[in-house]
């Protein structure tokens, strides 16, 4: 069932009005027509809504029905992401999301490739993220849209760890001993994973991490690819905080 993301604020008098892309996919992609159930989400809660009337520039729904259904994790993972070459943060975000993953900070790091110096080349970037996240959470029935923050420097997300109350957790493809189920013998309320881009952290932005408390931990013995670290890392803070099946 088509999910439509939106605020409490949006719903009046039992209505709510779908605009933009949202519409115009409903209407051109899915050929809804009137007497057509979506679910409509919002912070709290989510409705079963019928589709009333169909314009030229938006959709009127009613709601009919709320539903109880909560599919989002009790933890908070934010993920720290070296941006990576070509689409592949595009991957990293969509099978982040589908696992439960809340925010994202894509990460400027001494060895990333992918230079972005213009301000208006970087936003197309971040909109784009963005979308990916918003269709992610449709597909994988999310009750909230994770949030792309505005990219960072590592300096700058050394910063923003410094005033959070949460564990800070670094795969590092040169760390051999501190194991990542040693972290997570109790489990926390709120956790950064940090991954750097194709080519690894410099060990100077390790140090930094090390110097705010981080746990600079492996992963095994094999090296991930930088788009398969995150989702590993992820999966394995779910599994522990009891969040998977």
């Amino acid at each position: 069932m088509f999910r439509y993301f939106c605020t409490e604020e949006n719903i009046n008098n039992n209505k709510v009005t779908v605009e933009g892309g949202d519409a115009k996919h409903l209407k051109t992609i899915l050929r809804a027509l009137i007497g057509d159930k979506i679910s409509v989400v919002t912070e709290s809660k989510e409705y079963i809504a019928e589709i009333e009337a169909i314009n030229k520039e938006d959709i009127i729904c009613t709601l009919v029905e709320e539903t109880m259904t909560n599919n989002e994790t009790k933890i908070n993972i934010t993920l720290c992401q070296g941006i990576p070459k070509q689409t592949k943060m595009e991957t990293i975000i969509q099978q982040n999301v589908e696992l439960g993953v809340k925010s994202f900070i894509p990460l400027i790091t001494e060895r990333t490739v992918v230079k972005l110096n213009e301000k208006n080349r970087e936003q197309k970037k971040l909109d784009r993220w963005q979308k990916i996240a918003k269709e992610s959470a449709k597909q994988s029935k999310r009750n909230i849209i994770p949030e792309v923050s505005d990219i960072m420097t590592v300096k700058e997300l050394i910063e923003k760890l410094r005033n959070e109350k949460a564990e800070v957790i670094v795969p590092y493809e040169l760390e051999d001993v501190k194991l990542i189920k040693d972290v997570l013998k109790e489990p926390k309320q709120s956790y950064y994973i940090v991954i750097g881009p194709e080519g690894g952290f410099d060990i100077k932005e390790i140090e930094m991490l090390q110097e705010i408390g981080a746990h600079i931990v492996t992963l095994g013995k094999r090296i991930l690819r930088t788009e398969t670290a995150g989702v590993v890392t992820s999966a394995i803070v779910m599994y522990a905080c009891n969040e998977m099946a």
